[in-house]
């Protein structure tokens, strides 16, 4: 946080800057000194909040505020007098300003207003970056657990920052160096840590001036840290951009392949096209890579468990299947766990079934209707009941309707409504309760389902909602 002082008197400005110092040895407190130089020094220093001094020669106290709220209205003001003048103070908070102080102004009363700053640039930060946040959860990136640093540098936009990603360990120790330097750090997707800090040349990650470069340098991070996790070396190292195109191109049309051969059981030709496939999408970037993955999960699900010719993947579908996806560190993971699914998928398709499917089931039923694991996922269900995934799939929709997600996220929603109800938990420990990281993706599916939002919920019931439930 910046601050500046102006005052004719060099002993109370020495004062103040003094006990600011004391107070908050991380922040950067500056001498304007008085007049029109302190005016000039402000415009060029920026700060975030002045301490100024009513009766000036030159310019007073008043001249300045109004000046300073004409030209960057975002600057807080607090005014120093030595006089208990009621003219003056509601001249001054009619101007803008947010406090009137009396010298000389002892600690405390200086830390109130510095205080009242912080706790309103933290909160005009919170609303601001969740907008941003929400633009990041509609791409599958969900961060969470934000701690606030300096969050007056966000709306520095005259210094560049950088979006750093690691392990907490690491990434900790980085930031130790210059903690001021720090805007906020947060975890992603409940895997590694991240942090926005200004730039320093050692810096090598992407960066942003302008808020509304924030998402895409998160994103751009966000793949280069993770390739070179999934990948063993760095985006830089991938195929040129054109062959990832063509690539791309040619993986669609393999994933077509496969869903048509997957229809005919032909085991073979299915192996066959599925290491063309998984060899194609070798050459693609990570992000490419993992929304083909998706798609072809998704189909496969939906298709094999009984779809139509023309199969419509709904929302929920593509987010269990992206989640299913990610949690996948490397390749060599990724792409042995899709090769066991698929082939084991149609080995079990066409093995001939069994009389009865209804122990097995039944059983399946009453472990998602009574579970509260938040991790329970179809894999997990198909395990504890010994059949693969793919049978589990097709009979479920046979049996009753709807596909294996819709029916978690319907049961997983219900327990949220209990917990809304019958708990004091705030909604972002419902959602992360009931299996889902990004509260912002909860409060849409929550509403798609009950018309209304969980805090709407919440008040409709007669209960008053937390603070931190805003929608």
């Amino acid at each position: 946080m910046k601050i500046c002082v102006a005052d004719d008197e060099k002993e109370v400005r020495e004062s103040i800057i003094h006990k600011l110092r004391a107070l908050y040895p991380q922040d950067e407190i500056y001498d304007v000194e008085f007049g029109r130089k302190a005016l000039r020094q402000i415009a060029a220093v920026n700060p975030d909040l002045v301490f100024l001094d009513i009766r000036m020669p030159e310019m007073d106290g008043l001249d300045i505020l109004q000046s300073i709220k004409q030209r960057r209205p975002s600057i807080q003001a607090a005014m120093l007098s030595g006089y208990d003048d009621f003219v003056y103070a509601r001249k001054s908070l009619h101007l803008g300003a947010i406090d009137y102080l009396l010298k000389p102004a002892d600690r405390e009363e200086l830390r109130a207003v510095v205080e009242r700053v912080k706790s309103e640039t933290d909160k005009a930060f919170g609303k601001e970056i969740d907008i941003h946040l929400g633009r990041l959860s509609a791409k599958y990136v969900f961060i969470d657990t934000l701690r606030y640093f300096n969050t007056s540098l966000w709306f520095d936009e005259r210094r560049e920052k950088t979006v750093l990603f690691g392990h907490a360990g690491s990434l900790h120790r980085q930031l130790e160096e210059t903690p001021k330097d720090t805007v906020f750090t947060f975890c992603v997707n409940h895997d590694y840590e991240g942090a926005v800090v200004v730039r320093q040349p050692v810096h090598r990650g992407p960066f942003f001036q302008l808020v509304e470069h924030f998402v895409p340098a998160v994103l751009e991070g966000i793949d280069r840290w993770e390739s070179e996790r999934f990948f063993g070396r760095p985006p830089e190292g991938r195929s040129h951009a054109n062959t990832r195109r063509t690539a791309g191109r040619r993986a669609a049309q393999l994933r077509r392949q496969i869903m048509a051969t997957a229809r005919t059981g032909s085991h073979q030709r299915l192996e066959q096209s599925l290491n063309e496939w998984l060899e194609c999408l070798y050459g693609l970037d990570l992000s490419m890579l993992r929304k083909e993955c998706v798609n072809l999960m998704a189909l496969l699900d939906e298709g094999l468990a009984g779809g139509g010719e023309v199969i419509v993947l709904e929302e929920e579908k593509i987010h269990y299947w992206t989640q299913w996806v990610s949690k996948h560190r490397t390749w060599g993971e990724l792409s042995g766990k899709i090769r066991k699914f698929v082939l084991d998928g149609i080995r079990a398709l066409t093995q001939p079934e069994s009389q009865s499917h209804t122990g097995w089931f039944q059983q399946a039923l009453h472990m998602l209707d009574t579970s509260a694991d938040p991790n329970l996922s179809l894999e997990l269900v198909a395990e504890a009941v010994g059949v693969h995934s793919v049978t589990l799939s097709r009979i479920f929709k046979q049996q009753t309707g709807m596909n294996f997600v819709r029916y978690l996220v319907r049961n997983r929603l219900r327990l949220a409504q209990k917990l809304l109800l019958n708990s004091e938990k705030n909604i972002n420990d419902i959602a992360e309760e009931v299996g889902y990281v990004d509260y912002r993706y909860f409060r849409t599916l929550f509403k798609k389902e009950f018309g209304m939002t969980p805090s709407e919920y919440r008040r409709s019931n007669g209960i008053a909602g937390g603070v931190d439930e805003v929608d």
